[in-house]
This record gives structure tokens, sequence and C-alpha cells, in this order.
């Protein structure tokens, strides 16, 4: 298809459907006008920036617009619009904005004989209105980074640490022991989190952790990986990162490279992240300094461009949080609020190594009714199955 010089996008809270278009090598235009509300002018400032970045030389304007509800003003606004570029190849993407603004909209392109097209946001497919054209799939593919920019918030990402065979080893004798080692590794979560105080990275066993035999057992596992050493009821640990790593890092590491692995096999899955600190107000220069609302996810990654966020735990999520409220409840609020972040399409997991978030039934509902997935337990043995059966289509 010829591509059209200059798309006319509606701005919303959802940006990919604005987004996909204008980064494809097939429909990829000279120029985008962004339409926007007072409301939207902070979402249009967040797609200018990630057009910008990705497609270097593109014009980006925007067209600011009356009461988003004011169905004659934007008529008129529209109007005047293309009669100001009335030899323009122009086009309509009437995916996003409010109904009466996409409306409006169509209403003035049809009548002037230009096209509207609109992004099937489930597919990520184009259809031009009005066309008997089969719709074409859209090729562009984000970034988790992108994503997360586009929709308004500035991120940074942990880089991923070199897992070595050793470490590897480690991981896979955890999840083996998942049925058993939940205890044990309860208190070693909590020596660590202890030890990030110390200058020293060094924390000491109670007399009765001392004298615990399964939980000098997993302490030898960490031991020979070389992320601690211990000296009587000493330990110490080798760095901040090997701290990281034995404070549940390794299970958000198992999660990554799972998916890295998942990625091979999948061309539709796109980009895998770890560690991504996510805050407020990023992609508005005035707001610099000013980020506010931080999040840190786990590990998130892109599917048919829709982002998937998972939150790993290795603590006892039975055990009471604020309130009357439970770490595993408290897994599920902070999982709910994270699926904001990415547009209507964002999907979550919590992966709970010792299983209790699967075993409370109000729990289960609760991750049910937010489209929240569990995988828990013994289910960890086969996580890349797991998240296949979940999310990912086979033979695509």
């Amino acid at each position: 298809m010829t591509a059209y010089h200059t798309h006319l996008c509606l701005v919303s809270a959802q940006a990919t459907p604005n987004l996909l278009p204008v980064l494809d090598e097939a429909w990829r235009p000279k120029k985008v006008v962004l339409a926007c509300s007072v409301q939207m002018k902070h979402a249009a400032l967040a797609l200018r920036s990630v057009i910008q970045a990705k497609a270097s030389g593109m014009l980006v304007e925007t067209l600011e617009l009356p009461n988003a509800y004011d169905y004659a003003a934007l008529s008129d606004t529209f109007l005047s619009y293309l009669v100001g570029h009335a030899d323009e190849n122009i086009a309509l993407n009437v995916t996003g904005g409010t109904k009466l603004m996409a409306v409006a909209a169509q209403e003035v392109f049809r009548s002037a004989g230009k096209p509207v097209f609109y992004v099937n946001v489930e597919t990520d497919d184009v259809l031009v209105i009005g066309e008997q054209a089969t719709s074409q799939p859209l090729r562009a593919k984000l970034k988790v980074h992108e994503m997360l920019r586009a929709h308004g918030y500035s991120v940074s990402t942990h880089e991923h640490p070199q897992i070595t065979r050793e470490l590897r080893d480690l991981t896979a004798r955890l999840i083996d022991h998942v049925a058993s080692a939940g205890r044990a590794l309860g208190t070693i979560n909590a020596k660590a989190r202890m030890a990030r105080d110390d200058p020293a990275l060094r924390v000491d066993l109670t007399p009765a952790q001392y004298d615990s035999r399964s939980l000098a057992d997993l302490l030898d596992l960490f031991i020979e990986a070389g992320l601690l050493r211990q000296s009587g009821q000493a330990l110490t640990f080798k760095n901040e990162e090997a701290r990281f790593f034995v404070n549940g890092g390794w299970l958000e590491s198992h999660v990554y490279e799972a998916l890295q692995t998942l990625r091979a096999q999948h061309e539709a899955l796109t980009d895998v992240a770890m560690g991504v600190k996510v805050s407020f107000g990023g992609a508005d220069p005035r707001s610099q300094g000013k980020a506010r609302d931080k999040n840190e996810i786990d590990v998130a990654f892109l599917y048919r461009n829709t982002l998937h966020l998972i939150e790993c735990k290795t603590a006892n999520l039975a055990q009471g949080g604020k309130g009357d409220d439970t770490r595993a409840t408290e897994a599920l609020y902070k999982m709910e609020s994270l699926l904001k972040l990415g547009g209507l399409r964002t999907r979550g997991m919590v992966v709970d190594y010792r299983g209790q978030l699967a075993s409370s039934e109000a729990d289960r509902q609760r991750a049910k009714e937010a489209g929240i997935a569990i995988v828990s337990g013994a289910q960890l043995k086969d996580l890349k199955g797991a998240i296949s059966r979940l999310w990912l289509v086979k033979g695509e």
C-alpha cells in the first residue's frame, strides 16, 4: 500500500493504536498531527517523545481541540484543519479519542473524501474504512520502556546480571525443593533484608537459626554459589548484587531467563525487561525532578505489543501485612495498580514460590476478578509451560 503523508491521531489514554501505524514501515507517514483535548495534553507529549525517539526526522504537530464533548466545535476544528491542508495526503486514525470526538472527525474526513483507518487493538491489524481490502497486520514492535513512556511514565531498568552455571544450578535446586525449602528460605530472605542496612552487608543468625539443620543446608547452597560466606553465626554477603539475588532476586532472574527462552520460540514476544522502575511525569519536560507515584516491576515483557507484568514473591505471603491485609492481598493490590501502566490490554501475573497466594479462596477470587494470573508452588517446575498456556498463542 502507499503510505499517507500525514496521520491525524485522536489522542487518548491508550497510546498503542496511535503509535503502531506511525512506526510501521508500510504505514509510516512523514508527519503526525496529535489532536488532543486539554485533558490529554500530557498523553500527547508522551506520544511525541516516543515517536521522535523511534522515528528520527518525523514531523510531529499538536492540534488543540475544544471541549471533547462539544460536537459542533470539534467538527469546526477538524474542518478548519483540513481546509488549511487541502493539498495534503492526510488520513485519520479514528481509533482513539472520545466517542464524540471520533464521530466528529470521521464525519468531517469522510465528507472531504479523506481516508479513515481503524486499528484493531486486539490483533494490531489496521482497516481502512470503506475499502474492500482485508485488514492488514502492523509489523512495528515496541520495547517495554517505549510502551511505558508512550503512556506518560519515566522508566529505568536494571542491567540483567550475569547468571553463571553455579547460579543456575542453585536456582534449579531451589525450584526442585519448592515444597520443603519455604520456611528456611523465608529466614534467609529476612536476613538478606537486614543486611541491606549494614555497610559490610553482614548479619547474625540467632542461636536457634544457627542450630537449624534445614537452614544450614539451604545456606550451604548459597555459600557454594559464592554469594555469601559464614563465620560462626555471622553471614556476610559478597556484594549488593549477591545480597539482592539471595533476597529473592534469583526468582526474578529465573522468570527473566524463562521468558528469554520463550522469546526465541515466539516471534510476537518482542522484549523482556527486569527490575523496571517506573514513575509518572517523565514525558513532560516541565515535570523534571517532580516524578511521582514510583513503582518497580520485577519482570515485564511485550507479547503482540501488549504489556505483561510479573511480580515475583519468595516471602511468606500468608503473613500479616499492613492493617488487616495479608502480604498476599497486598501483592494483589500492587499488581492491580501496575495494570494501569500500559493501557487497557496490560496483563499481570504473580509468581509465588511458597504457594500461599493460591491457597486462599478469597485471594484466588480477587485475582480472577482483576484478571491476574497466579503461578505458584510446584507450578514453577514448568514455568515456561505455565506462561505459555496462560498467555502465549501456539503456532503464531
